[in-house]
């Protein structure tokens, strides 16, 4: 059974021209929408591992690598609520301690702008009860982790080979 993944994939170029469109879409990536260096993917596939992987072979075909998937895990409160379906003054509320049960994750930053961590969030929502309706951990995670391995690719360079087998 095949599913739908949506996720972006981040190119190795600033800008994708209107010839390197025709490239992507001829090497297979008509289900793709490019914007700057990203592509909007919409992939069918088994497993969302097997819509990375064709993505990322389907962009070499074309001349491109992919350095990175856009994985938002910093969020603001605003995101959260729109995420989770809620009013940002639920989630404001949760986070001062006005409601729920407590022990909302702190933002890491300390200045005014609040940024919290989605893998954070994420946890206290499950763990309290609001997490039924969100995407699946694991897909979330696994799409953080394969950023994290182009991402490490990308900037080790020549260097990859000798760092890949810390992946393995």
């Amino acid at each position: 059974m095949t599913t739908t993944y949506e996720f972006t994939a981040v190119l190795d170029r600033p800008v994708v021209t209107d010839a390197d469109h025709d490239r992507l879409f001829e090497a297979g990536l008509d289900d793709t929408t490019p914007e700057g260096a990203r592509l909007h993917v919409h992939r069918e596939a088994e497993r969302l591992l097997d819509a990375i992987q064709s993505v990322i072979g389907d962009s070499r075909r074309a001349g491109f690598e992919v350095v990175g998937l856009d994985v938002e895990d910093l969020v603001t409160i605003e995101t959260i609520a729109e995420r989770i379906g809620r009013t940002y003054e639920s989630v404001r509320l949760w986070k001062t301690g006005r409601r729920g049960p407590g022990g909302f994750p702190e933002p890491v930053n300390t200045g005014g702008f609040g940024l919290y961590r989605w893998s954070e969030v994420r946890a206290w929502l499950t763990a309290h009860g609001h997490g039924a309706e969100l995407p699946d951990l694991a897909d979330e995670q696994l799409l953080a982790a394969a950023d994290h391995l182009l991402r490490a690719r990308a900037l080790a360079g020549d260097g990859w080979p000798a760092l890949a087998h810390l992946a393995a």
